[in-house]
């Protein structure tokens, strides 16, 4: 008899979250995931930048060489995205709203500026500028040198603060008992506990789908995954701009990619990050972090100018893979 799997689902952080559990009694399950949403609604209040009263607003409105008290929950999503900015050095970056609003002219278009322009709008942002302070829980914005009119920081918390409530959830399941149970925010980011009850010996975990309409090049359509997330981001419209904060250009390097890592949140931004890194960087970084794994899709030049798409895994992406064609390597 297979086991009963529940899923109960939400509208959040524009976008919606679900919980599916197995678990026998289906009250009992809801009972759990309404924990988890009301989770997501408090931490949507306190991260969002669309509220004026939220936490995030606040250091949003910071002067440079202002501080100002935050909670914690803040303050650890800042350190999280504050630590992926400095592992991926520099790619994943959620202050860049600014710079790229003042790069765009009209319908989002890009502008052509000149090298000058485009290095003073680069110094207008950056995770540089946020100082925190964990002892007191403040966060402090730095001065930008010779910028004298750098104003505000412009934070956007959308490529990990999804995570983060998802991290959150995992453990208010824990709490509840919960040892079987996927969780994801609009399909982009999963975090699975445990394995289904029906899990054969050997193929323990939750099986989810990646590749999209890259399946193909990737060489298999799911992979396995237990007690860690998955993420991934890509290229949603044909001829999209992603702008590399690193350097104010459009990035060129991938059309999709996915991260593996202990944590949602840490998951999250990396799979951002990984979309504007090279494919070397990618893989330094899945080396330098324990149980992170990373797949890219490249554009590779193919017969009389087309283009072939190549899918490049680390080791530890592969483990997962519930089928792998055999020219993958």
């Amino acid at each position: 008899m297979s086991s009963p799997f529940h899923r109960f689902a939400h509208q959040a952080m524009a976008t919606y979250f679900e919980v599916i559990v197995d678990e026998d009694d289906a009250t009992y399950a809801g009972q759990a995931a309404q924990a988890v949403f009301a989770e997501v609604d408090r931490l949507e209040t306190l991260l969002t930048r669309f509220r004026p009263t939220s936490d995030l607003s606040q250091v949003n409105r910071l002067q440079p060489g202002q501080s100002v008290k935050v909670t914690l929950d803040l303050f650890e999503c800042l350190a999280i995205a504050q630590e992926m900015h400095e592992k991926t050095g520099g790619a994943f970056d959620p202050t860049v709203g600014p710079l790229m609003n003042s790069l765009r002219g009209e319908n989002g278009v890009l502008l052509n500026l000149t090298d000058k322009r485009r290095a003073e709008a680069l110094a207008r942002v950056g995770m540089k500028r946020i100082q925190l302070d964990r002892e007191n829980l403040t966060v402090t914005l730095a001065p930008v040198k010779g910028a004298h009119e750098a104003g505000p920081v412009g934070l956007d918390l959308g490529g990990v603060g999804k995570g983060y409530a998802l991290d959150r959830g995992v453990e208010i399941l824990h709490d509840w008992g919960i040892e079987s149970a996927l969780l994801h925010s609009g399909t982009s980011t999963a975090f699975a506990i445990g394995s289904p009850r029906s899990s054969t010996p050997g193929e323990e975990g939750w099986v989810l789908g990646t590749g999209g309409e890259w399946r193909e090049a990737v060489g298999f359509g799911t992979v396995r995954i237990r007690n860690e997330a998955l993420s991934g981001s890509s290229k949603r419209l044909k001829g999209e701009h992603i702008l590399d904060p690193r350097t104010g250009y459009p990035a060129r390097e991938h059309l999709a990619a996915w991260s593996l890592a202990p944590s949602a949140a840490v998951a999250d931004a990396l799979s951002t990050a990984f979309m504007i890194m090279s494919t070397s960087e990618v893989m330094d970084v899945c080396k330098s972090m324990p149980a992170v794994g990373g797949l890219v899709i490249v554009p590779r030049p193919g017969i009389l100018g087309a283009f072939a798409d190549e899918a490049i895994a680390t080791p530890e992406f592969r483990a997962r893979a519930v089928k792998i064609a055999a020219t993958d390597s």
